[in-house]
């Protein structure tokens, strides 16, 4: 169970932190933007999963907001690479020369590749599947008739909540590092993750058979092992440094 201490560490951290939060916001606004010229483009592949099923929009500003969810999908993706890089120097700033080097040329990157890796795991196993199936309950008794904007809202959720699902090592270790979580916590409720797990891919798409359901679940029942050993090994290279009077990393 989460402690008040601990919410109040995290609530001063992103007091701490609020021109960085903005910045990255900023970021995401004109990566958007910038999108948004080729929502068309974007849009097609979006669709491919719906095997020419047609889109319809519903009000006159459906069509421009389907747009903008596009474009603010294609502007998170996009963005990501230069978002994991304002985190990092927002963390970073009383690190050693050595630590910060690490973050730029081995967190960032890793960063980068687990969220463009979900969001692609998404995009190709999940989505289709999910997407056939939906549609396929409804099409015993009703006509498929799907509004454009609600369907782009969909799959962004999908794929976004994927991408971000893939960072969990990431998140696991930067909330070990402000003193949230630990090792002991996680690895107590490791039974709990990953029936989490498989609630959630249960969920987001309920289509799959036995296999593949197995095999979209376990990269995230990894990815959690993965943050548990290290933050083991970074705790207990805490404990070596604190017992020499080294200063604690990052």
């Amino acid at each position: 169970m989460v402690k008040s201490e601990q919410i109040v560490k995290t609530v001063r951290f992103l007091e701490k932190f609020r021109k960085a939060i903005i910045t990255m916001i900023f970021i995401v606004i004109i990566a958007s933007s910038l999108t948004y010229l080729e929502a068309d483009y974007i849009i097609k592949i979006l669709t491919k999963p719906l095997n020419g099923i047609k889109l319809y929009f519903m009000t006159p500003v459906e069509g421009f907001m389907a747009k903008m969810k596009v474009a603010f999908l294609g502007g998170v993706v996009i963005s990501a690479p230069i978002i994991a890089y304002v985190l990092v120097v927002m963390s970073a700033s009383r690190l050693s020369k050595k630590a910060k080097r690490l973050l730029y040329f081995v967190v960032i990157p890793i960063a980068v590749l687990l969220f463009m890796g979900g969001t692609l795991f998404g995009y190709k196993f999940l989505l289709p599947s999910t997407i056939k199936f939906l549609i396929d309950c409804g099409n015993g008794f009703m006509k498929a008739n799907l509004s454009g904007s609600d369907y782009f809202s969909f799959i962004g959720t999908l794929i976004l909540g994927v991408g971000i699902l893939f960072e969990l090592p990431l998140i696991l270790i930067a909330l070990s590092r402000i003193g949230i979580v630990n090792y002991k916590m996680l690895e107590g409720k490791r039974k709990f993750a990953i029936m989490c797990s498989l609630i959630t891919v249960a969920f987001i798409s309920p289509s799959l058979d036995a296999f593949t359901f197995t095999l979209v679940t376990l990269p995230i029942i990894a990815l959690y092992e993965i943050s548990i050993w290290c933050i083991y090994l970074l705790e207990k290279s805490d404990k070596r440094k604190n017992s020499r009077g080294l200063p604690k990393s990052a």
